[in-house]
C-alpha cells in the first residue's frame, strides 16, 4: 500500500468514528509524531474522563487507599510555617 494509499485509507476510517475522546486521542497521537505540540491545557479533561477519575477515586476511597490532609502535606510541604 502507497503513503496516498495508506492516508486515503485513514481519512475513510476517522469519518466513520464519532467518539470524540477516542479523535482526541488520536489527534494527540499525531501531533506526538509529528513534533507539534498539543494544545491542551495541562489539567483539561473532557466530562467522561472526569467522571472515570472521580469513579476511580471514590472506589480506591472506600479501600482505604487514600491519605489524610496531614499526610499528604508531610509528604508534599508547600511552604515553611512559622
Amino acid at each position: 500500500m502507497s503513503t496516498l494509499e495508506l492516508k486515503l485509507s485513514l481519512i475513510e476510517q476517522l469519518k466513520q468514528i464519532d467518539d470524540e475522546q477516542l479523535l482526541h486521542k488520536i489527534k494527540n497521537l499525531i501531533s506526538q509524531h509529528t513534533g507539534k505540540k498539543v494544545e491542551r491545557l495541562p489539567a483539561q479533561m473532557t466530562v467522561d474522563e472526569l467522571k472515570e477519575v472521580l469513579k476511580k477515586s471514590i472506589e480506591e476511597s472506600k479501600q482505604g487507599l487514600g491519605m489524610t490532609s496531614d499526610e499528604l502535606r508531610k509528604r508534599h510541604p508547600l511552604c515553611q510555617q512559622d
